[in-house]
């Protein structure tokens, strides 16, 4: 008999990461229910039983993509009929109002509430999952929570969709008397350092080099005023979700993070795995929970966070090394076979469940 794993919050089971997990979770032949708070998050198990689905009781409860809002109430339940529970936050509630943000100081009140608040539901699971090693470390030495329960988990991207062109004729060197391209999409976070983006743009605004920009967020007016006169960079039109593989295939380099905020250095955007996917080369700032064989893989360039210099400096040689930088393409799709598909977070989720007895 297959076992069962209930999502439980108030979540979008269409979001890239749980998309991705949900998926795993079926070809490791489990079945997978979905229970979607819609009242109180912190009386969901008081929700769960009245209108919660149906059926035999499931073998693990799993709480998705930063609804800590819904872990206590899913930990209760679960306790209450034996069941395990993983918790997947992905980010630090405090992290990002305190560090990230910076709208709090870390010795405010308020502040020092958040934190305990957020510490007491990521040490009551069984398991809690991070991005990289570096939020591993992270939520071991700010929040408190034991080694032991800690895993690692990528978070993927879905393959269905970005991959390389199905025809080579989809996916041709570019002209090398066009302009290097060069892109950046994203929401727009503090984390990516788009103003980092748009000042290296100026610096090159007499080359040969072209400056994309796709997407959508809080930081993207700001950005379009520091890019205004700029005659290389462009903002792109928004496109489906569907439609942004082909976008990545008009670029010959993507961007990953650069910003300055402790978290930026700690995760791998979902970007690069989108962009190395679909046969990008990128450039992304240090980052050490990428695979150690990031170090050395050409594909991947690593600059320090926040230096606009640096980014020129490594976009700069490739304007005159075209049919290198072309050759890089199919470098970039190897390491992500090897080191970040779907495949290598099926080990991993495997392992996690053989770890909890499942």
């Amino acid at each position: 008999m297959s076992k069962t794993v209930l999502f439980w919050g108030r979540f979008g089971p269409e979001y890239s990461r749980n998309r991705v997990y949900i998926s795993l979770f079926k070809e490791l032949g489990w079945d997978v229910r979905l229970f979607l708070v819609k009242w109180c998050c912190a009386l969901g198990d008081v929700e769960f039983a009245l209108r919660g689905p149906k059926g035999p009781k499931p073998d693990l409860v799993w709480v998705p993509v930063c609804r800590q809002r819904d872990a206590a109430a899913a930990t209760r339940w679960a306790r209450r009929h034996g069941i395990p529970v993983v918790f997947d936050p992905m980010i630090s509630y405090w992290d990002k109002k305190v560090l990230e943000q910076r709208k709090w100081k870390a010795d405010e009140p308020r502040a020092k509430r958040l934190l305990a608040w957020e510490a007491k539901r990521f040490n009551a699971v069984d398991r809690l999952l991070c991005d990289t090693s570096c939020h591993a470390d992270f939520f071991h030495t700010r929040l408190g929570v034991p080694r032991e329960k800690l895993r690692v988990l990528f978070t993927g991207t879905d393959e269905a969709v970005f991959k390389p062109a199905d025809r080579p004729e989809d996916d041709p060197p570019h002209d090398p008397k066009a302009p290097l391209r060069v892109l950046y999409h994203g929401a727009f976070l503090p984390l990516h350092g788009t103003e980092v983006i748009v000042e290296a743009a100026r610096r090159t605004q007499h080359l040969n080099l072209h400056w994309d920009f796709l997407g959508w967020g809080a930081r993207k007016a700001a950005a379009m005023e520091m890019a205004k006169g700029l005659p290389n960079v462009t903002f792109l039109d928004r496109v489906p979700y569907v439609e942004v593989p082909r976008v990545i295939r008009t670029a010959d380099i993507v961007l990953g993070v650069f910003g300055t905020t402790e978290k930026a250095s700690r995760v791998i955007g979902n970007k690069v795995y989108e962009a190395m996917a679909c046969c990008r080369p990128v450039i992304n700032e240090t980052c050490t929970g990428y695979p150690p064989e990031a170090k050395t893989c050409p594909a991947i360039t690593f600059i320090p966070p926040g230096d606009p210099q640096a980014l020129v400096d490594a976009v700069l040689p490739w304007i005159d090394r075209r049919d290198e930088l072309y050759a890089l393409r199919q470098t970039a799709r190897d390491f992500f076979e090897r080191h970040l598909s779907m495949a290598v977070i099926k080990r991993q989720l495997a392992d996690i469940l053989a770890d909890l007895g499942l």
